[in-house]
């Protein structure tokens, strides 16, 4: 494999992710004692989190655009180091103000990391690897997510703050391999494809990312994804349940882990790009209604609230409602986790995919992940604020339930009409685009960033 080869490249991306944010990932909750809980992995119940997304996905832009993926990986990487030195002072003797710091210096690293790593799974595989690209490094996310859940409760259970101690060392060490992987990660204008065209990547500056990002906001697609973006995450805030349980916690990660079945969909060349497309997003919209009947039911469910007083504290709020649903509910619920994370994953890949679909400039991709990441943010913020100040978590006869479900439901109808203008691209040939076959416009902006990566060259 050559080194400048989008392959190479992409398995140089893989194990970067996985040294700084698998592995902490895997070691998260377990080191730093929390307690997993069924949150997404695109939003924080947490504000200030919550308003460091937003912004910072919209900051990215500019940081990837301008400095580079290296970069952004070798920051990412360096953050995740002084992080596991935190947790080794903390166990060594006990000081938390130095973890404190690490893991705020270390949001913005992370954020930007993950919307540098969509942008290149997007970019750099072929028409019909995109999708299964996709899937890949959504699954490293998930699948560290739902090993470190495993390996937080067996923690909580049996280990000890010596064993953990250890565990944080090693932590450390593996830490430390990351940023010299991230320094391999070529410049995405020294990426080749194996026709000896490059990855397009045009120069910019800090004036043009300005005025292409404001473009963002007038272009008809981006402005029909909005709502796609925003909707589900403000939805999913809620309706959300937070309930610490192996079984609920196991089920919505395996949920979120079938990703792999929508990547395979997308990219399998049975049909062309835009009826896979409309296919996918009927099974979407499929598990979307099922997981939304079950929540709206469960929520429906007459709980025994005998002694319930909704100006208790999460913690105790939470144990409440997990000890009511034990008593009626607990299958059910279970079942309804697994669905609801089906549907988070199938959602988040199916947008993703879809921004992949519209263009293969690395920097319009830049610019579509990172608003993508943005709203999605703020709909998470907008969702899990409304029940801190109404009692909608435990009475689904509020209103914003029902805004957040039927903005949801017009968001699938709406990017209905972007699925129908996929420009379909998968066996497009330098001697096809000589021909101009089955090309309506080829002078159209989406005609030729799709062809733009067997066209372009230096």
């Amino acid at each position: 494999m050559r080194y400048n080869s989008p392959s190479t490249q992409l398995a140089l991306v893989g194990i970067t992710v996985f040294l700084i944010e698998g592995v902490r990932r895997l070691l998260y909750n377990y080191l730093a004692l929390w307690s997993p809980k069924n949150d997404n992995v695109g939003f924080n119940s947490y504000l200030p989190d919550g308003i460091v997304a937003v912004v910072s996905g919209i900051v990215c832009i500019f940081l990837i655009n301008l400095t580079g993926f290296r970069y952004i990986y070798v920051f990412f990487g360096l953050t995740n180091v002084l992080y596991a030195c935190s947790m080794v002072v903390m166990f060594h003797n006990g000081w938390t103000a130095f973890q404190d710091a690490s893991l705020i210096i270390g949001i913005v690293g992370n954020y930007a990391s993950r919307v540098a790593t969509l942008v290149i799974v997007l970019a750099y595989p072929s028409e019909k690897w995109k999708a299964r690209a996709l899937a890949i490094f959504l699954l490293i996310e998930y699948l560290s997510n739902a090993l470190g859940d495993i390996i937080t409760f067996h923690g909580f259970e049996s280990s000890t703050k010596t064993e953990r101690y250890h565990v944080s060392i090693v932590y450390l060490a593996i830490s430390c391999l990351g940023p010299f992987v991230a320094l391999l990660v070529a410049p995405s204008h020294e990426v080749i494809r194996d026709n000896g065209v490059y990855i397009l990547s045009p120069e910019t500056n800090l004036k043009t990312e300005f005025i292409e990002t404001a473009k963002i906001f007038t272009s008809k697609k981006m402005l029909l994804m909005i709502p796609y973006m925003f909707s589900y995450p403000m939805l999913f805030g809620i309706a959300n349940m937070k309930l610490p349980d192996k079984l609920f916690i196991a089920m919505y990660d395996v949920g979120k882990i079938l990703v792999l079945f929508m990547g395979q969909l997308l990219d399998l060349p049975w049909s062309n790009r835009r009826t896979r497309g409309t296919l996918g997003l009927l099974i979407l919209a499929l598990f979307f209604f099922v997981s939304l009947g079950l929540t709206t039911s469960a929520r429906y469910h007459h709980y025994d609230m005998t002694g319930f007083d909704k100006t208790w504290p999460e913690d105790k709020v939470n144990n409440f409602m997990f000890q009511a649903v034990v008593k009626e509910q607990y299958k059910m619920v279970a079942i309804l986790l697994f669905f609801a994370g089906i549907a988070s994953g199938f959602i988040e890949i199916f947008g993703y995919w879809l921004m992949g679909t519209l263009t293969n400039d690395v920097k319009a991709s830049a610019r579509f992940v990172g608003t993508f990441h943005s709203f999605m943010a703020l709909g998470g913020i907008v969702g899990f604020q409304t029940i801190q100040y109404h009692d909608s978590a435990y009475n689904p006869r509020v209103a914003p339930y029902y805004v957040a479900t039927g903005l949801t439901i017009l968001s699938f109808v709406l990017i209905f009409f972007v699925v129908r203008e996929i420009p379909d691209s998968n066996d497009w040939s330098l001697e096809r685009i000589a021909h101009k076959e089955e090309l309506v416009d080829l002078e159209s902006a989406e005609a030729i960033a799709t062809i733009s990566d067997v066209k372009y060259s230096r």
